[in-house]
């Protein structure tokens, strides 16, 4: 079987849990999943046996977790290529002509920068070399799964692309609340994968089937691509010392058919399936018609949780022009001290009048636009969920821009120089953004209209030569100032009809320039955008703050035909004048000054504003009146599904920040002892990153913290909590917290629970992980926390009863 002989002429069946049926084998082993491809190879061959006489026509390799980040755990981070090679050969062997064979390939286990400490290109060359040995043990294609990083996601994807011939289907991880760990929604993921060139996308694992349909039906509205699904057989529970998945193959069949329904080329099974589930599957899709489907036209854009598409058949974008030094000297102070407050807040205001999207320019002089341009975008990422525009000088500035942020973004943009074309293409395609077309080159800017489009078709040509898609494209149709220039608005506004008649492509407008060096510009700024909008104009660069030209806009919009029913018109204008809201000035209000700081993630103004409050109020008082109420707000948002993870580890290190500061002026002093917590990953288990999380809340809101790692024996956790309470450590302000990312490994909870009773230990226990359910922590006598900001919640409510 090969795949390009079957892509698109029926649906696909992938296999099931891997995991799921080593553990069912009754297979002893302290080693990676992954040693059994050389240890017990005639176990994982069986296990692929019985996938394909159950039916599927996709099997997964036994390489989920066979990067060297992973391995290294074990100490078999040599083995990196023999383990996943070895797995490779091991399927193709059992695949014979029956089946295909996708390559596994899941996440480090370590967030990227900037959220966590793995940098972009290291990433990468982890995954090229997990790549190479797929293709070099003839995998079919290469499986990127349980991403709950989409930075992760590019990295892996540019890996197997750079590294081998191999297509590529990408898959994200999703939470109940239908957001990724860091808070990507389903639209969002789907766009930015999309635009990464994969043959498929998707999602897999966290959620049963209900739950993975829904995020189907929302990625499908944004989409035309073929989707993939591998949904758990339910959300586990436990019997006994067994983890049961309750979905039966029955109910598993049903929802794989309704998956198929919404778009799915590709249906198969995650954690707890088995070849029953499988075989009920394949049963049930056989003779099931492919949905093919258009997706809204035009060019799409996406950020943290928004998708934004812009073209003729949508409503007029705006971008946001304000994160630009220009004119402002106190943002260009900022740059120089490479601080971000000026921008974070001005972000949040732009969006708030109505900004679609946010153009992010550092450009000035004497500055390090490189490390400024990714600090700034980084800021700015924390505070809104839109699209963000990048107005780079330098090239590499550009591409660490692109490493860190999340989403689809814009480069703005690329002129017809050819060292523009071949530098700022390839950024381009390697990391899945959209073009803005200059229509100028060496010789300057056309003053035709004609001439414009000559420019605008050379470098669309290249474009789409390097496979760069025509809805990634648009077109600036280059404002000239009506001062130094009167016909130059005309040759504007031509510009934009003719790059719309004759190349379909969308069109932006920098509205502002035209009346430099006028009185009044904003009269003429908002006559030329109404004129723009008639024109055919898809997006304007404009001061969105400015009620004029926002009212402009809207009323444009509407005459040009652009508003269909008035819908957006009336939702602006039909809530009446609104009164302002009291500005607080805060440059003289320290107080809120520093509820905002940590409230919106700015390290530096938190540090500031503490060492201001020093004169005037005891260090206690700052924490417990503004620090405490301030991360408690950053809890309710998350809770309500305002902020996510980049938005509370911010305002977690703002409020460190802060505390040091306080630290330093206590001078020995200390605050009331709140409570020790001793956090570990269990043993067998070797994720960290929610463990760590938690730990860092904790610890800011005042905790003593002891984390014992990952993979910690229970013996180990059990003689560390004896120790204290021996030492003389209050029994009711001591607590064990325990994480688990793993079905197999959940049950050591219960064994370590049971140990601390054996030995007389007496504490509270807290678990949590993305296995862990509220019954299986009432079962084992264990307080549940669902995320970081619980776990705090809940050590705090018990402490205090207990102090």
């Amino acid at each position: 079987m090969k795949l390009q002989e079957v892509w698109g002429t029926r649906v696909l069946c992938l296999d099931g849990a891997m995991g799921t049926m080593i553990q069912e084998a009754g297979v002893t082993f302290t080693t990676a999943p992954e040693r059994l491809n050389i240890s017990h190879p005639q176990l994982i061959y069986e296990i692929h046996m019985a996938y394909v006489n159950a039916g599927a026509d996709i099997i997964e390799t036994n390489t989920f977790g066979g990067n060297r980040i992973k391995l290294a755990n074990y100490g078999l981070e040599e083995e990196v290529h023999l383990l996943n090679k070895a797995a490779v050969e091991l399927a193709k062997k059992a695949a014979g002509d029956k089946a295909l064979v996708a390559a596994s390939m899941g996440p480090t286990g370590k967030f990227l920068e900037p959220v966590g400490d793995l940098p972009f290109d290291e990433a990468v060359e982890i995954f090229k070399e997990q790549a190479r040995a797929f293709e070099e043990g003839g995998a079919d294609l290469v499986m990127v799964e349980t991403m709950s990083d989409i930075k992760e996601a590019k990295a892996a994807i540019i890996a197997v692309k750079e590294a081998t011939q191999l297509p590529v289907f990408a898959l994200a991880t999703f939470q109940e609340d239908m957001h990724t760990l860091l808070g990507m929604s389903p639209e969002a993921v789907a766009v930015t994968l999309e635009a990464m060139g994969v043959m498929a996308l998707g999602a897999n694992c966290s959620l049963g089937p209900e739950g993975l349909l829904e995020v189907a039906k929302r990625m499908v509205s944004v989409t035309p691509m073929p989707l993939v699904f591998m949904p758990n057989a339910g959300l586990p529970r436990l019997e006994g010392d067994r983890t049961v998945f309750p979905a039966t193959p029955q109910e598993m069949a049903y929802y794989a058919q309704k998956l198929v329904e919404a778009g799915a080329w590709v249906v198969g099974g995650c954690c707890g399936s088995t070849p029953a589930h499988i075989e009920k599957m394949v049963q049930t899709l056989k003779g099931l018609p492919l949905v093919k489907r258009k997706a809204p036209s035009g060019m799409k854009l996406a950020g943290r949780r928004q998708v934004v598409f812009i073209g003729k058949d949508h409503f007029p974008v705006v971008i946001g022009e304000r994160i630009n030094p220009t004119g402002k000297r106190d943002f260009q102070a900022e740059l120089r001290g490479g601080k971000t407050a000026w921008a974070r807040d001005m972000a949040r205001k732009q969006v708030q009048a109505g900004a679609h999207l946010l153009d992010v320019n550092v450009g000035m002089p004497g500055i390090d636009e490189e490390k400024l341009l990714a600090l700034i975008a980084t800021a700015v990422q924390t505070q809104v969920d839109c699209p963000l525009v990048r107005f780079p000088i330098e090239l590499r500035a550009i591409e660490k821009t692109l490493k860190q942020i999340d989403g689809k973004a814009l480069i703005n943009s690329v002129s017809g120089e050819e060292r523009s074309i071949e530098a700022l293409l390839p950024l381009a395609k390697r990391y899945g953004a959209t073009l803005l077309i200059l229509p100028l080159d060496k010789k300057g800017i056309p003053p035709t209209p004609q001439g414009r489009l000559e420019v605008t078709k050379r470098v669309v040509d290249k474009a789409l030569e390097m496979g760069i898609r025509r809805e990634d494209i648009m077109v600036d149709g280059l404002t000239m100032t009506v001062s130094a220039e009167a016909e130059g608005p005309k040759t504007t506004l031509e510009t934009v009809r003719i790059i719309n008649k004759v190349l379909g492509l969308p069109t932006v407008l920098g509205v502002s320039n035209v009346s430099f060096g006028l009185p009044s510009r904003e009269a003429v700024n908002a006559t030329f955008l109404a004129m723009a909008l008639e024109a055919g104009l898809d997006a304007a660069i404009i001061n969105p703050n400015s009620k004029r030209m926002m009212e402009t806009l809207y009323a444009g919009a509407l005459l040009a035909g652009r508003d269909p029913r008035a819908a957006k018109y009336l939702e602006v204008f039909s809530r009446g004048e609104e009164k302002e809201e009291e500005k607080t000035k805060e440059a003289h209000d320290p107080q809120k000054a520093l509820f905002n700081a940590v409230l919106y993630g700015d390290e530096e103004l938190a540090r500031e504003k503490a060492q201001e409050l020093l004169e005037e109020m005891e260090p206690l008082d700052i924490s417990n009146a503004i620090l405490i109420p301030a991360m408690e707000e950053v809890g309710r948002r998350f809770e309500s599904n305002q902020y996510f993870l980049p938005q509370v580890m911010a305002s977690a290190s703002a409020m460190q920040m802060a505390f040091s500061v306080l630290k330093k002026a206590m001078k020995g002093r200390e605050g009331p002892f709140k409570g020790t917590v001793i956090m570990a990953t269990v043993e067998g288990d070797i994720h960290d990153i929610g463990k760590n999380i938690v730990c860092t809340l904790l610890e800011n809101h005042g905790f003593r913290v002891i984390d014992l790692g990952k993979n910690v024996p229970r013996n180990q956790i059990v003689t560390k909590a004896r120790e204290l309470l021996e030492e003389g450590h209050p029994p009711g302000k001591l607590a064990v917290g325990l994480s688990a990312l793993m079905t197999t490994t959940m049950t050591e909870m219960k064994r370590v629970i049971e140990a601390l009773k054996e030995k007389g230990v007496s504490v509270f226990t807290l678990v949590g992980g993305a296995v862990v359910t509220t019954e299986y922590a009432q079962e084992i006598g264990a307080h549940y926390a669902k995320d970081a900001v619980e776990a705090v919640k809940v050590v705090e409510e018990i402490m205090k009863e207990e102090g």
